[in-house]
């Protein structure tokens, strides 16, 4: 299963809602300056606001978080990633996971928004080397990373996760309708509890 993230009707609406917010405050502001009336105008760009934003927020908190399976790949425009295996490290308290990075684009490309962590009640895990997410993928190609993380053995019921953004970060993301970096919206990862058998230390 291939989920795409960045849609490109979302985004669309967007930069129209950025385009006319902007002529419309321009139109406003030419009228202040010339002393005339501008109420009709603000009361337009402020419902047109208003009604964005219900809708961005709307869609968030309706959002549910999707349930990947191992080899099940997440796009964000041409990049994607998939996690392919996750076992116990070699060093104790450890877990190590294999990701996929896919380039469905012509040109190489790599993703310097993406992130990665475990994601377990209440905590977050980072890996120790978050730059190989990073990683160049050639056009059409794709790249094997291996990500290491300093986990307890109760992250076995924990997911996988990969973002373009992580949590308090501002991307474009946070003003799409439906994009995961939007207000209150889930976000898709890959459960651990396939890999518990090999992840207990």
């Amino acid at each position: 299963m291939t989920i795409q993230e960045n849609a490109a009707g979302p985004r669309l609406l967007m930069l129209m809602m950025v385009v006319v917010s902007i002529g419309l405050g321009i139109w406003i502001a030419g009228r202040l300056v010339a002393r005339r009336s501008a109420g009709p105008l603000v009361a337009i760009l402020a419902g047109l606001l208003l009604l964005y934003a219900a809708a961005l927020v709307g869609v968030g908190v309706a959002s549910g978080a999707t349930t990947l399976k191992p080899g099940d790949t997440k796009c964000f425009d041409d990049w994607c990633a998939a996690m392919v295996s996750a076992q116990a490290g070699a060093a104790p308290r450890t877990l190590e996971v294999q990701v996929r990075l896919e380039n469905h684009g012509l040109g190489a490309q790599r993703s310097v928004l993406a992130r990665a962590y475990i994601e377990t009640p209440g905590q977050r895990y980072w890996p120790r080397n978050p730059e190989d997410l990073q990683a160049l993928v050639p056009g059409g190609g794709t790249v094997r990373v291996r990500l290491v993380f300093d986990v307890p053995a109760q992250a076995a019921s924990g997911r996988f996760v990969v973002t373009e953004a992580a949590s308090g970060e501002l991307t474009p993301g946070v003003i799409v309708i439906g994009d995961e970096s939007s207000p209150f919206h889930a976000i898709a990862g890959w459960p651990l509890t396939e890999f518990a058998g090999q992840l207990a230390t």
